[in-house]
């Protein structure tokens, strides 16, 4: 079994390679993703990953469980950025 899967997780639309353990939840690449992609500005807990069909994908599902497929991370909903918005 390799020591890291690559995952491609798809921030706002910017595809990012993130590496965990096979064992690892999926939860362990919300984080990375996140300062992968610059997107800092909201908790970690306010994001959820999602399979291509827009299903959730979180605990109990493991890295090796979703090795080869692309994830999705977007912010939950009723959650806006709002914050983030007025940088510009």
């Amino acid at each position: 079994m390799p020591d890291k899967i690559a995952i491609t997780v798809v921030v706002n639309g910017q595809p990012t390679q993130v590496e965990a353990p096979p064992e690892a939840s999926v939860q362990s690449l919300i984080e990375p993703a996140l300062t992968k992609t610059g997107n800092a500005g909201q908790p970690v807990a306010n994001w959820e990953l999602t399979d291509e069909a827009g299903q959730p994908v979180g605990p109990p599902k493991k890295v090796e469980d979703v090795a080869g497929k692309t994830l999705f991370l977007n912010l939950k909903a009723g959650i806006g950025g709002g914050a983030a918005d007025s940088s510009r």
